[in-house]
């Protein structure tokens, strides 16, 4: 199972220098406070870290809402079973 690891790592490696060869052209980008010259790839580079970070501060929003409302609820259902031996007593 390592191995197989290390080989999607390797694989993932030769792809990335792969697409960094093919999109080398510079690239003018305009930004509010003035323009810069960037080669493709890095911009689609930060483009796609942009986007993966944004996601995981979406998914990490939703887990901790998650989270709390799991809390909550095992805090009822313990009420609700405190309650029922209670009245069985």
């Amino acid at each position: 199972m390592r191995f197989i690891g290390i080989m999607l790592i390797v694989i993932l490696i030769i792809i990335g220098i792969a697409f960094t060869a093919l999109n080398a052209q510079m690239v003018e980008v305009n930004y509010l406070i003035g323009t810069k010259q960037w080669p493709l790839s890095a911009i689609l580079l930060c483009c796609l870290t942009l986007g993966v970070l944004m996601s995981v501060c979406t998914m990490g929003f939703s887990l901790l809402k998650l989270k709390a409302k799991n809390k909550w609820l095992e805090t009822k259902l313990k009420k609700a079973q405190e309650l029922s031996t209670q009245n069985q007593h």
